[in-house]
């Protein structure tokens, strides 16, 4: 009996890291630049709805989000802080954005209020805008599919796991599971910036 050959193996191959896509993008690779938007894109949307942006308005900043790394990438001092960058550059676009349309002032806890009363001092929102805008840089550390899920799982309103299933392309029985992993190691960055985080997190 003739004996088969196998395959060859080969390692899996890591993902880029954000400065290696940075650098690639800026060398004019196209495939950097779709990788790039690719593995960001959920934390886009996910700075957007924090606002408590409405769809339209929502796709409005995260165009121009891109917009903005498009044009300004090259003046990127650091590009391995390309997370934090982009999670900076579309707060201040969400922030435009809802200057712009008037409606909606976001709070700490995530709730929506009317425009603010007279009792609002500027304090109050300085801490809600510092606690938000920690939030968002630990979430910029997570690994891309932490980032997916709990984008998902924060819209407004959230899919069914099975809508998570399918658009993640994992087990339903897993969602669960994930997304509690994903708030553990949102909660360990928070700890990282010296965050406080309630116990059980």
């Amino acid at each position: 009996m003739p004996r088969t050959c196998d395959a060859p193996r080969t390692a899996p191959v890591s993902p880029a890291s954000p400065a290696e896509l940075v650098a690639d993008c800026l060398a004019g690779s196209q495939r950097a630049w779709a990788a790039l938007v690719e593995q960001y894109s959920p934390l886009v949307w996910t700075v957007a709805r924090s606002h408590r942006l409405d769809p339209v308005d929502c796709e409005e900043v995260y165009q121009l989000t891109w917009l903005r790394v498009y044009q300004s990438l090259a003046r990127l001092h650091s590009p391995h802080r390309f997370p934090a960058w982009i999670t900076t550059c579309a707060r201040r676009e969400s922030l435009r954005q809802y200057q712009r349309a008037g409606r909606y002032v976001p709070v700490g806890d995530g709730s929506v209020l009317d425009r603010p009363a007279a009792d609002h001092g500027p304090e109050s929102t300085l801490l809600s805008r510092e606690r938000r805008s920690e939030v968002l840089l630990a979430l910029s550390g997570l690994p891309a599919r932490d980032r997916a899920l709990l984008s998902l799982l924060s819209a407004d309103p959230a899919p069914g796991y099975d809508e998570v299933s399918r658009r993640l392309g994992i087990a339903r029985g897993s969602v669960g599971p994930l997304r509690a992993r994903a708030l553990r190691r949102l909660a360990d960055g928070l700890r990282a910036q010296g965050v406080p985080v309630a116990a059980g997190v």
